[in-house]
């Protein structure tokens, strides 16, 4: 049986590069993450290895799943059996749209090791107070930049980059006057060229726990009380099941991870550092409505995620155009905007383009499912087309 391991991290001498080695069967993989400036000389030892710990765990789970080795061990540390209980969830219902389109059996799939002698504990965190605001480029962040701002809280963005530098994103942290903290990630190269030839498992992975975790080790070393992301409540919707289990593309951005988040870093790193949406309760269409009401921003953000894909990313436009994101962002956007404004902002009609239908009918509930994409319920999207029908504006002939 071959064997997935976690085998260590560490930090260079500027205290800038965070290194993860992972060993699967016979190959060495090694991850790094590039801190804006170095960590302070009076970060505590213990509070600095338990986060990289956790940080070792999370970012393994692109590897592990190239062959979703059935035994894993791991050398740099030891787990408790809640904290493996935790890792054992992520790795299963957040890499559940990966085993449906892989046609994986998950079931028992994933034991994390532990220890019944570790015990978690956690520590007072005397943090300054101010917020470290998740920036992903899109109309979410920025409402949630907004609200925290109206609320007069203290807030600086993060921005998480992954193999490349985000220039989509400098235009809009120049329209809001918004200052960032930019984290790099680097992925193994061997990692990319096994995902394009097809040798081992490739599909989603649930990058929002990532984005959590490196969120979190950012906000307790650069001093923040929390660490805020945007994810709505339909977010909580999946999209099919498979064994009797919901898959959900989007459960890492779910309220179930969240709570099971929260009690994990309360119980292992500090009472005093929070992981929270000010937008669980919103429905896409709230968010939209909230958006809309800051024009400034309509032509820097962007949703599609081409803008961060490593092999097949956007030149020159925010919005592909093609996809079931963007058809979902436009059919929102369309429920509010003028079809002149909306179709100035996506660079396109896609209400009425005909190769873009079975996409839309996906969105109403009217195809074969809901796509795997991070977008909002049937009720929302079909909402969002009767608003558009009561404009009269566009021709729906081929939804109505």
């Amino acid at each position: 049986m071959e064997l997935f391991l976690f085998d260590s991290y560490s930090i260079d001498a500027t205290k800038t590069v965070l290194t993860f080695v992972y060993k699967a069967g016979s190959e060495r993989y090694e991850e790094k993450l590039y801190l804006p400036k170095p960590l302070s000389d009076s970060v505590d030892p213990d509070l600095l290895n338990i986060l990289l710990f956790n940080l070792h765990i999370a970012l393994g789970v692109s590897y592990w799943k190239m062959n979703c080795y059935p035994r894993i061990e791991i050398k740099s540390e030891t787990l408790s059996k809640t904290q493996a209980q935790f890792w054992d969830l992520v790795y299963t219902k957040g890499l559940g749209e990966f085993y449906y389109r892989n046609k994986i059996d998950f079931r028992n799939l994933v034991s994390f090791p532990y220890s019944d002698a570790v015990l978690p504990s956690s520590k007072s965190l005397p943090f300054l107070k101010r917020e470290l605001v998740g920036i992903g480029g899109g109309k979410d962040s920025i409402v949630s930049w907004e609200r925290l701002k109206k609320e007069q809280i203290s807030t600086v963005g993060l921005i998480i980059e992954t193999q490349k530098k985000y220039e989509m994103m400098n235009e809009l942290l120049t329209v809001g006057e918004i200052t960032a903290i930019r984290i790099r990630r680097e992925m193994d190269a061997k990692l990319i060229t096994h995902k394009n030839n097809g040798a081992y498992h490739n599909g989603h992975v649930p990058i929002s726990m990532i984005y959590a975790w490196i969120g979190i080790f950012a906000a307790v070393f650069y001093d923040y009380r929390a660490f805020v992301v945007s994810n709505e409540k339909s977010a909580d919707e999946g999209n099919t099941e498979l064994y009797g289990v919901t898959i959900n593309h989007q459960w890492s951005k779910s309220s179930e991870f969240e709570k099971a988040f929260s009690e994990y870093i309360h119980t292992t790193i500090s009472p005093d550092i929070s992981y929270y949406s000010p937008l669980r309760d919103l429905t896409e269409l709230e968010i939209v409505k909230e958006f809309i009401t800051y024009p400034q921003y309509r032509a820097v953000v962007s949703s599609c995620n081409r803008n961060f894909s490593v092999t097949n990313s956007l030149n020159g436009k925010r919005w592909c155009g093609k996809c079931p994101k963007c058809a979902f962002a436009f059919l929102l956007f369309a429920a509010y905007l003028s079809k002149k404004e909306v179709i100035e902002m996506f660079g396109t009609n896609m209400l009425e383009d005909e190769t873009l239908v079975n996409h839309f009918r996906d969105l109403l509930g009217r195809g074969t499912m809901k796509p795997f994409e991070c977008v909002g319920t049937f009720e929302e999207s079909q909402e969002a087309l009767q608003m558009i029908k009561k404009k009269g504006e566009f021709n729906l002939s081929l939804y109505l």
